[in-house]
């Protein structure tokens, strides 16, 4: 049912102009249209719980594969590198891969990949076949990551994008908890994939169900000032090529943070795995609870107003990282874990305000990529480092990363107020 005609249905019926009998059928009606609305978005809340707890494992798992494969710190690169350039390629590729299948299906078809590589990680006999899964989670997890994203900016607000991010924590503060409590009891590392191929597997199931139905509302009504343009004439735009570089040290700060830890902490600092690995779930856990309070908030407090605030707070929190005490040392993974939660999603929702809405659908997919492309990049350069001069490096590397963060945003924004003619203070619902 159209929004209009379902409006005014629903006006209608509260002011009991209505035959009693439609009343009735009109009220199943509504309640079927808000639970079908709703159905995908619990799908895609779920979908980036799956993702956390990929990305929660492998902070925890680590030093265990390093042990069954024989590898030294910095092979950590490697594995990182295969999944960026599968996630790069997906992020170019869920364009085509929606306008030929639609979201639904091209969601059902990257989770059906993230099975497969799920599993390949619990059957990987050899380092490559582990590089080779990484390529293939890469995969899913561009697909899934730009096409939710696109979705979710499209047809909801800023609070809905925060919430669905705020479910990536969700699933990455199980993710350690679960392989710790794996690795503690002498279990091996590969039971935490098979569980991430099991909710892989369950959402492809369902999305079956709303395959069909689950595309951009209006995809049809596209007027001159909202129709997308080419790549190229989006690539022209100064303040594009400067979210590409923002992206790109948000989330080399961020998976830096929580890739890192359990192994800074145990290796470096003398906490047990049981300390070290609650710590790391204590930062994803503080991204979670950041990304549910300050994304309702955020329409008061005003959206760059609250970004640079949290940029500010992850400078402070990476300061607070450099004295080699655990009780600074958690209270500085609370505060970062707090300051980095809302930056991803709201500057992603808030991308149509900086650029424009006829480049809103092309840059979200470079943003997209080039925020894999600082995942990868930026931890496998501090595990470089780490291996040469030591681990505790990574509270400077962290502290220049945050500061570099805060200047780039900064001129992203005079940029987009002198390139494009969106108010960058849109009101957010």
């Amino acid at each position: 049912m159209p929004p209009l005609l379902e409006n005014s249905i629903l006006n209608q019926l509260t002011r009991g102009q209505l035959d009693p009998q439609f009343q009735t059928g009109c009220m199943y009606m509504s309640i079927e249209m808000r639970a079908r609305g709703r159905y995908p978005l619990v799908l895609a809340f779920t979908c980036y719980v799956a993702l956390g707890m990929m990305g929660g494992l492998l902070s925890i798992a680590w030093p265990s594969i390093r042990v069954t494969f024989g590898l030294p710190l910095d092979a950590l690169a490697a594995l990182l590198a295969a999944a960026t350039t599968g996630v790069v390629a997906g992020s170019f590729l869920s364009a085509q891969i929606m306008a030929r299948l639609g979201v639904g299906w091209s969601l059902l078809l990257a989770n059906a990949v993230g099975v497969l590589a799920a599993i390949g990680y619990v059957l990987a006999p050899t380092w490559i076949a582990m590089i080779v899964a990484g390529l293939l989670w890469g995969l899913a997890q561009g697909v899934i990551n730009t096409s939710l994203n696109i979705y979710v900016a499209a047809n909801h607000s800023v609070r809905t994008m925060n919430w669905m991010h705020a479910s990536f924590g969700v699933g990455a503060t199980i993710g350690p908890l679960l392989m710790t409590a794996i690795v503690a009891t002498g279990l091996s590392w590969r039971l935490g994939y098979l569980a991430v191929a099991g909710v892989h597997l369950g959402l492809a199931l369902l999305f079956i169900t709303v395959a069909g139905t689950m595309n951009f509302r209006g995809a049809n009504q596209a007027t001159e000032d909202t129709r997308p343009v080419p790549m190229r004439a989006t690539l022209r735009l100064l303040v594009v090529w400067l979210s590409i570089l923002l992206f790109m040290l948000y989330t080399g700060v961020e998976t830096t943070a929580g890739q890192w830890t359990y192994t800074w902490f145990t290796e470096a600092r003398g906490a047990s795995a049981y300390v070290a690995g609650t710590i790391t779930s204590v930062f994803w856990a503080m991204s979670t609870l950041g990304r549910i309070v300050f994304g309702a908030g955020a329409a008061r407090i005003g959206i760059e107003r609250l970004l640079r605030t949290c940029m500010v707070g992850v400078v402070l929190a990476a300061l607070l990282l450099l004295p080699r005490t655990l009780p600074t040392g958690l209270a500085a993974i609370i505060l970062m874990g707090l300051s980095l939660s809302i930056i991803f999603p709201t500057l992603t929702a808030h991308t149509p305000a900086r650029v424009g809405r006829r480049h809103t659908a092309n840059t979200i997919s470079v943003q997209t990529g080039a925020a894999s492309i600082g995942l990868a990049l930026l931890p496998g350069l501090a595990g470089i480092i780490a291996q040469r001069v030591g681990l505790e490096v990574l509270g400077p590397f962290l502290v220049v990363g945050a500061a570099l963060m805060l200047l780039l945003n900064t001129a992203t924004v005079a940029v987009a107020r002198r390139e494009t003619t969106a108010v960058v203070e849109t009101p957010v619902n």
